[in-house]
């Protein structure tokens, strides 16, 4: 391949190597607050289920409470029953302990049900806790890994910078100008394109037939594209 068009053709190469280890580089910050972003939501459930079970646990402790002051309610019921004088005394009081007795197997019946779910979010805390654990140590194993191949990327990039810093310079002056300023212009890192089967490799656009007639009789030489203003070289198709 022509000197000219080899040459080209390298540093397009490294540019486009250059760009993709910047993108990665530039990437990690964002992979790993999307790692936090979803540990941080796995811990705000937990906390969520955590809290739910407290709040059981606490009306748990309230309906016991509550039962506790009934009996005490009736053990005083009991004793004024027993000094009662009249039928009205008689039936209020029995009212009232009948009342506290119902209070009491309402309670002992919602704290039952409370018990059962409390076991069942109990369970569901623990096998949170436990998979929270090994999903933080498995996010801190990722950003480990993840910040070792961005300083990889790093390395590899400072020294492709500096190999493409050295072919700059056995790069004909006009050339490395032309290329840098289509570099500029196309953001996807194509300066080089092929000319086949009479069309751009790049923007996919017909050559028109007199370039076409050049292109073809001169394949050691760079053109330019005529919509893309890339630099086009000769590559005829080869059959299959």
């Amino acid at each position: 391949m022509p000197q000219e068009i080899e040459l080209a053709q390298q540093l397009q190469r490294m540019d486009r190597q250059l760009a993709q280890l910047e993108a990665e580089i530039r990437a990690l910050p964002k992979r790993i607050a999307e790692l936090e972003k979803a540990l941080e939501a796995h811990e705000r459930r937990l906390e969520a289920d955590q809290a739910s079970l407290e709040a059981n646990q606490t009306e748990q402790r309230r309906l016991s409470r509550e039962s506790s002051d009934h009996r005490e309610k009736i053990g005083k019921l009991k004793k004024q029953l027993m000094q009662a004088t009249t039928q009205e005394q008689l039936t209020a009081f029995q009212h009232e302990i009948d009342f506290c007795e119902q209070q009491i197997a309402a309670n002992e019946e919602k704290a039952f049900r409370l018990l059962e779910e409390s076991e069942a979010q109990a369970e569901t805390v623990k096998e949170a806790a436990r998979a929270l654990a090994a999903e933080k140590e498995l996010v801190e194993k990722r950003k480990q890994e993840a910040q070792a191949l961005s300083e990889e990327d790093r390395k590899k990039g400072v020294r492709l910078y500096r190999e493409r810093q050295q072919l700059g310079k056995e790069v004909p002056p006009k050339l490395l100008e032309h290329y840098e300023k289509i570099r500029k212009r196309h953001k996807d890192g194509v300066v080089v394109a092929e000319c086949t089967d009479g069309s751009c490799s790049s923007c996919m656009m017909t050559v028109r037939p007199a370039l076409l007639q050049m292109i073809r009789s001169n394949p050691e030489k760079l053109y330019c594209c005529e919509s893309c203003l890339r630099m086009l070289y000769y590559n005829p198709a080869r059959p299959a």
